[in-house]
């Protein structure tokens, strides 16, 4: 387990020259890290060789970082694998403007707690990748599986427009609904209008 609490001056929380030595990292907890502006370091170095494979992080968790404007600072590509993540929190990161670069959102099938509230700036669930694209996907390879409880509150700039990401998280509340499991949908501008 790694705990970054109150760590001022810290920009990366994992820079992309220690990426490797956290391989096996089960929980990360970051909080009130007031400089911080990305989680995970990654530069073009990093995309060219992907030697850092898939990470055991099970759980990561991100409050109060007001300056935290993605989790990835680049969409990892394939060099950061998050198929074991079960549990992801973050909460009052005014700065964030999207949760996973499509690379990383398509392995998260076992994800089962996503709980995300008072991230003012935040527009997205799925960043697009740099082509501007959001990737040839389907609606299952996003569906999430596992997910069991989603909580998605005070969140005023998140818009989901007329394309894959409403399909993917109709998809995910329709599931939820049909398994009877928690879910939490608060102030969410009467988005998702239709389960039938």
């Amino acid at each position: 387990m790694l705990r970054a609490w109150g760590c001022d001056t810290v920009e990366h929380v994992i820079p992309s020259h220690l990426l490797s030595c956290f391989h096996n990292l089960e929980v990360l907890h970051v909080f009130d890290c007031k400089a911080a502006q990305f989680i995970f370091n990654i530069n073009d170095e990093d995309r060219l060789t992907k030697a850092s494979g898939i990470f055991r992080l099970k759980t990561l968790s991100l409050y109060s970082l007001p300056k935290l404007e993605h989790v990835w600072e680049k969409d990892p590509e394939g060099i950061i694998g998050l198929q074991l993540l079960k549990e992801m929190c973050v909460g009052n990161c005014e700065s964030l403007k999207s949760l996973f670069p499509a690379s990383v959102a398509k392995d998260l099938t076992r994800l089962q707690v996503l709980d995300v509230t008072e991230c003012e700036e935040l527009a997205e669930i799925f960043r697009k990748d740099e082509k501007g694209e959001e990737g040839e996907t389907t609606t299952q390879d996003f569906a999430f599986p596992r997910l069991t409880s989603l909580t998605l509150e005070r969140l005023p700039r998140l818009t989901i427009h007329w394309s894959k990401q409403e399909v993917i998280l109709t998809y995910i509340i329709k599931n939820l609904i049909s398994k009877t499991h928690i879910l939490s949908f608060l102030q969410y501008k009467n988005i998702f209008y239709n389960f039938s």
